[in-house]
């Protein structure tokens, strides 16, 4: 597999699942060592593992592939207070592959996806080494935050967000025009 092979960005499917969650350990040890060291890290991507069926929650989940192997993964959730929110959650890119649009495009696929269902704001829980990244798809720091990973160890976090660009609600607004009148 060549980095200049093609991506197709598609929903997740059941298959996906298992060598996602590998795909996500693999990016947290060596992408997120650098900021958190050895111990949280190691703690992190445990933890991770047990969130891996929300990847199959209909349509929010998206897999990148190049050359039939998966190389991200990323989609959304609905807040469950704010109907107007949604949170991009479980973007990870394995490390062979991070810096040439994959991430971006998992990101544009769960924004496109959560403003067709009507989300018009969207944060995300960045670890600090995707800050600069998130920064960059336009999300402006929220907050910082501690996530309690295992007995006394805690990931610092930031919490990031951004308004639904206007393209990507206009359809969603036009429809609840419509059925308003």
């Amino acid at each position: 597999m060549d980095r200049s092979d093609p991506v197709t960005v598609r929903p997740v499917i059941a298959a996906d699942v298992d060598p996602l969650a590998a795909l996500q350990e693999t990016s947290i040890l060596r992408l997120g060592m650098a900021p958190y060291g050895e111990a949280k890290v190691k703690a992190w991507a445990r933890v991770g593992h047990q969130f891996k069926h929300v990847l199959l929650e209909e349509g929010r989940y998206f897999v990148a592939e190049r050359a039939g192997e998966r190389v991200g993964v990323g989609g959304w959730s609905p807040d469950g207070l704010e109907a107007e929110l949604a949170w991009i959650r479980y973007l990870f890119v394995h490390p062979d592959h991070v810096r040439c649009g994959i991430g971006r495009r998992l990101v544009e696929a769960a924004e496109r996806a959560a403003a067709a269902a009507g989300r018009r704001r969207f944060e995300v829980w960045s670890s600090l080494n995707a800050v600069p990244f998130y920064t960059a798809l336009g999300y402006r720091r929220v907050r910082a935050a501690r996530w309690p990973v295992a007995p006394e160890i805690a990931l610092d976090y930031v919490l990031m967000g951004k308004p639904a660009a206007r393209s990507d609600t206009s359809s969603g607004s036009r429809a609840a025009s419509l059925s308003a009148g």
